[in-house]
């Protein structure tokens, strides 16, 4: 029916948002991560972010969680499946903005992620990703 059709649309322009991927540079995308984080939506995630790492050639991901409040182990361990494919693809991923309250249960569950590059907040991964693709940003203060 053309209810249950609208629903779908709502429900995938939903998803989108919830998501989004942001190109800030020439082969640099943000993913800035807002809420809570369940199966599905990390799986949307994953697609998407594999997606658009095809399409552009970026060679660097920032997964910013700041905004994410608590993990449990199964989105913890689909977060390091989505880095070890967007390894696959050839780019490098750093998660920034780890919470005091998130950095403790990855711990208490047992996540390893030592293999993982993760910086304090998103500021620094953006340094982070200018320093691998050698690009130099100077700021002119005009006084």
């Amino acid at each position: 029916t053309a209810q249950r059709h609208l629903i779908e649309q709502q429900k995938q322009a939903i998803q989108e948002l919830s998501n989004p991927i942001i190109k800030i540079w020439d082969q640099v995308l943000v993913l800035p991560l807002i809420g809570s984080l369940d199966t599905r939506r990390s799986q949307n995630l994953t697609e998407n972010l594999l997606q658009d790492i095809a399409t552009t050639q970026s060679k660097i991901a920032i997964m910013d969680i700041t905004g994410v409040p608590a993990v449990d182990s199964a989105v913890a361990n689909h977060l390091l499946k989505t880095i070890s494919s967007v390894k696959l693809l050839g780019a490098e991923c750093v998660v920034t903005g780890i919470r005091p309250e998130v950095a403790q249960t990855i711990v208490h569950l047992g996540v390893d992620l030592s293999e993982i590059e993760t910086l304090a907040n998103l500021a620094e991964g953006l340094k982070w990703a200018f320093d691998k693709l050698r690009i130099n940003m100077t700021l002119n203060k005009e006084d």
